[in-house]
């Protein structure tokens, strides 16, 4: 988007307290909903089955907030995914919740010309959002 100046980014907070800023945020929402048939037709009614809200995080694996996300993985230890907003307005929403998130796994990536970063799996048990007006 040319002449959009991003100063906001997501981060990692536990405990309200910031741990990492992150390079790359994937969501994925499952919302399913099975079909019922009967004898004497297709499609008559559903069952909705649990909502399941998992995401795909990046960050940068220098310095000590991969450790400490590592050590709240291993711990099983919770956390939310909160908005640093720097200067402006540029965000599309006013306040994003991501909480009680959970670590389910990780990778890491080394390239060759950049810092390495490692891939957490996680999942989230509740979200609130407010857009801008």
């Amino acid at each position: 988007m040319p002449g959009a100046k991003w100063d906001t980014r997501l981060a990692v907070t536990r405990d309200g307290e910031p741990v990492t800023p992150i390079d790359s945020f994937n969501p994925t929402f499952n919302v399913p909903v099975q079909p019922l048939h009967s004898l004497e037709a297709d499609n008559v009614a559903y069952v909705v089955q649990p909502k399941a809200f998992t995401f795909t995080m990046a960050v940068k694996a220098i310095g000590p907030p991969v450790a400490t996300l590592t050590d709240m993985a291993l711990n099983h230890s919770k956390f939310a995914i909160s908005v640093q907003q720097q200067t402006g307005d540029d965000w599309s929403f006013q306040s994003i919740a991501f909480t009680d998130c959970y670590i389910t796994s990780a990778a890491s990536t080394v390239v060759v010309d950049g810092a390495p970063t490692t891939t957490f799996n996680c999942i989230c048990l509740q979200t609130t959002a407010s857009r801008n007006a």
